[in-house]
């Protein structure tokens, strides 16, 4: 019967409560589909628009977001190096993805030259340029800021393109499981560890490498490392576009970051109060400073003041990367180095312990140009600078340019620059940036947007039987929901046993405990059956529930007695009352249970993660909370995957809502 007769919809009160009513749904159903909208949207955002919780993806329709948004997928961090002209409260790109107003003002003002015709063919050229010199550059003086993403997929394929090399006749014809399988194996025994996938690789203890600390190099036959170096080389190799993840390492930003130590700015004469402007700088240092990224490396001794001389002797010999140096070898240098190790090492025995090389005596020991020991680097303070040269990218990145260009001169012309030396060449970062940008933006953001998705569903999908287990997990659960359930619903209902009462406040009583709790009981069952790590452990606690069979038993107790009667007088046995009179007149309540039954076998995954450690009898769910847990740095793609998984409960709901209805409904009918 309806709360208002359809005669009295027409006065002003009534109208006033449908529209309260409506208003109040129009909220309700709001804040069902805001948290959906939010998942939904971090699931297509990534590291620099992720914080910002908003039900939509600014970038589908704002050009200066998207800019930024493509600079973040090349910086871990705001490069504030690159963008000198960027807001000084810019330390993360949290923080830039919220300064909305002023990070529409910094794009726009970055893109903003590529309309001149001039200005744009030039930024191209530059571009280009460092394309093809970053192509060539040693890899091993790169960074990268790689997408962890793509970590897995990288060392999978190494390892069975690795197999598939040493059996080109047998490998590439198993399954892909099995090829994954044995490509797992054989990373687990080069390097021995035992990674139970390959999701489980991060690689985050290689990009975090300290470049800059004077001593450090990389350590020797490390194979992660090697795969390291390869998937850097697989990023540059793989680059369509004038920017890639990996970039080689400035050298010129430890130069100023050491210059703008309180020490060495007393040294110069400055004050080590306040950091100096790039004009006050360059006459510290004897020579012209316009702008920091600017500032001359390796800068001319020849014109330099005397205190600047000092000062980049100790940021060679204490600072500088020792990887990065090589030595000139003279014979004194030569004794000195002898006399160096004979102190330290004590002894040749020790010698030989310490680097695995046999000798007799330390007159044996020769000084290479570079070595990658302890004893190598240490040595270096006691080389005099003109025995000591420098290596770095800016370096080779002034001699290509000399090389393609002929001249000083000939450089400013084409890239519109006005160097007074080559040694104040730049890398043009923020133009090939720009030109990135403006070649493949929406290609690359779709790209970027999307990838959530491929990632996950590689993790979800492609693992053994994880969504046959779930498949079949939530078929047998929904078959004993309307099995074994409605039976017991029916025996109590229909035959009034004395101890129905008890019955049903035992049934009631299991609901009143916590899952938590009852899977303690429940796991010490399963192990005394020995049924733990099969299938059946999931299955049986599915069987029965005891407030479905209460729900149930009172539809059943509302049916008319009459029609039972009438079928007995017709003859009918008991299974045939329960199939064709008791079942259909309950399709609604039956609906329910079985969606009820659904959802608990589709998202459950404690007691699954509990009674099976195999991972080949985990669903769905549970790999979705490994994925979480492995992926808690990347909660973008987290976000992806319980979209994904949302999906066939979504749909469910959506078609089975006016059977749902109706199981509401049918108690206040009867």
């Amino acid at each position: 019967m309806a709360v208002i007769l359809p005669v009295e919809r027409r006065t002003f009160k009534a109208r006033i409560f449908l529209a309260v009513i409506y208003a109040l749904l129009t909220l309700g159903g709001i804040t069902m589909v805001w948290p959906f909208l939010m998942m939904v949207s971090a699931s297509l955002s990534g590291p620099y628009d992720y914080y910002r919780f908003s039900p939509v993806v600014r970038s589908f329709w704002d050009r200066s977001d998207r800019f930024l948004r493509s600079v973040a997928t090349y910086y871990p961090r705001f490069p504030a190096q690159v963008f000198p002209d960027a807001p000084a409260h810019w330390s993360s790109w949290v923080v830039v993805s919220r300064d909305q107003t002023a990070s529409a003002e910094f794009a726009e003002r970055q893109l903003a030259p590529l309309d001149d015709p001039d200005t744009a063919w030039r930024w191209n050229r530059m571009s280009d340029d460092y394309a093809e010199f970053n192509r060539n550059y040693d890899i091993l003086n790169t960074t990268c800021a790689f997408d962890a993403r793509d970590v897995a997929g990288f060392a999978r394929q190494h390892f069975e393109d690795k197999l598939a090399a040493e059996s080109p006749d047998t490998f590439p014809k198993l399954p892909f499981a099995k090829r994954r399988e044995l490509a797992l194996q054989q990373l687990n025994r080069e390097w021995k560890i035992n990674h139970p996938s390959f999701y489980s690789i991060r690689m985050l203890a290689q990009q975090r490498a300290p470049m800059h600390h004077a001593t450090w190099d990389y350590p020797l036959d490390d194979p992660k490392t090697d795969l390291f170096q390869k998937f850097k080389q697989m990023y540059r190799d793989r680059a369509d576009t004038p920017m890639s993840r990996t970039m080689p390492y400035e050298s010129r930003q430890l130069w100023l970051n050491y210059l703008r130590r309180p020490d060495v700015l007393r040294r110069l004469n400055l004050d080590a109060a306040t950091l100096p402007t790039p004009a006050q700088l360059g006459v510290a240092l004897g020579t012209k400073l316009e702008r920091f990224e600017n500032l001359h490396f390796p800068p001319d001794l020849a014109s330099a003041t005397p205190e600047a001389g000092k000062v980049w002797e100790s940021f060679i010999k204490q600072s500088y990367p020792r990887r990065l140096l090589r030595v000139r070898v003279t014979p004194q240098l030569q004794t000195a180095y002898r006399r160096y190790v004979a102190e330290r090492c004590k002894t040749p025995e020790s010698y030989r312990k310490l680097t695995g090389r046999d000798i007799r005596n330390f007159d044996e020991i020769n000084l290479p140009e570079y070595e990658n020991t302890t004893l190598w680097r240490n040595f270096i303070p006691e080389v005099p600078l003109e025995n000591l040269t420098v290596l770095s990218a800016e370096q080779e990145w002034q001699k290509f340019l000399l090389k393609k260009y002929g001249t000083l001169e000939n450089v400013n012309a084409a890239y519109g620059w006005d160097l007074d030396k080559i040694e104040a060449a730049r890398f043009p970062f923020r133009e090939a940036l720009a030109v990135t940008f403006h070649r493949h933006g929406w290609r690359d953001f779709l790209r970027s947007a999307f990838l959530n998705y491929r990632t996950v569903g590689e993790f979800l999908f492609l693992r053994g039987r994880a969504f046959g287990n779930t498949a079949l997990l939530v078929i047998l659960s929904i078959l004993a929901a309307l099995t074994v359930n409605p039976l017991a619903a029916y025996a109590l209902s229909r035959f009034r046993l004395r101890c129905t009462e008890k019955i049903l406040l035992f049934l009631l009583a299991t609901t009143a405990f916590p899952a938590a709790v009852t899977a303690i009981p429940g796991f010490l069952l399963i192990r005394d059956l020995g049924l733990l790590n099969t299938f059946a452990a999931l299955v049986l606690p599915t069987l029965a529930s005891g407030m479905s069979i209460f729900v149930l038993k009172g539809f059943f107790d509302a049916l008319p007695r009459e029609l039972y009667e009438a079928a007995a007088i017709d003859g009918a046995k008991e299974w045939q009352i329960f199939l064709r009179i008791t079942l259909p007149m309950t399709t609604p309540i039956l609906a329910v249970s079985a969606l009820n039954a659904f959802i608990h076998a589709y998202n459950s995954w404690e007691w699954a993660l509990l009674v099976c450690q195999k991972q080949s009898h985990w669903t769905l769910a549970v790999w979705m909370y490994q994925m979480s847990q492995q992926w808690s740095d990347q909660p973008w793609a987290v976000m992806a995957g319980f979209v994904l998984v949302s999906i066939p409960t979504a749909i469910i709901f959506i078609a089975c809502q006016k059977i749902i209805l109706r199981g509401i409904v049918l108690p206040s009918m009867k």
